[in-house]
């Protein structure tokens, strides 16, 4: 069996910093995993959202629709403006 060596303190503090930047990288990946985690679940909230946002709009213009006939709306004046109507072609 070999004799044991003993390391000097400056190559052992050399060790030991390099074990705490491991240490610290290791930590900084999972705080990054984390992070990503949490932007996805972010992203697939802001979707549903958008999604919720589409679906009330279509109903909104289908009530209006239904209301009113096509046309545009000022909202600055709240007037409605009817769509023009194609003429109808004599038979």
């Amino acid at each position: 069996m070999a004799d044991t060596v003993k390391f000097t303190d400056e190559e052992l503090n050399e060790i030991k910093e390099l074990q705490n930047l491991y240490n610290t990288v290791v930590f900084q990946a999972g705080q990054y995993q984390l992070d990503r985690i949490a932007l996805s679940d972010r992203r697939k909230q802001v979707e549903a959202n958008l999604e919720e946002v589409k679906r009330r709009e279509q109903e909104v213009i289908s009530r209006l629709t239904t209301s009113y006939g096509p046309g545009s709306i000022n909202l600055e004046t709240g007037e409605f403006t009817p769509a023009p109507q194609e003429a109808e072609v004599a038979e």
